[in-house]
């Protein structure tokens, strides 16, 4: 926190085109939808357990997606991936980071 991070993610946004994906955002919203997914997250939430990584990959892919078919091409992942293994998957279920 305090980092700059967001100030960062805003600056990108702005100046070079790209469509900004938080993490958190996206699991927040799929527990206020109240969905068998929200509920399981808020759960898991609940009890300081990490959403697993399969399920917000497919929050991110189906978000990606939803804003393609709207004309978005570039995107900025926010709060994911955090680790080498999430990374992995990421590009063997999206795809991998175009230049």
């Amino acid at each position: 926190p305090g980092s700059g991070k967001g100030t960062q993610c805003e600056r990108i946004v702005r100046d070079y085109g790209y469509t900004h994906l938080s993490t958190g955002d996206l699991l927040r919203a799929e527990v206020e939808s109240g969905s068998k997914l929200g509920q399981m997250c808020a759960s898991l939430m609940k009890e300081g357990k990490l959403v697993p990584m399969e399920l917000t990959i497919g929050l991110l892919k189906q978000m990606m997606i939803t804003l393609s078919n709207s004309g978005a091409t570039k995107f900025l992942v926010d709060g994911f991936p955090r680790a080498i293994d999430q990374a992995v998957l990421f590009e063997e279920k999206v795809g991998t980071c175009k230049k």
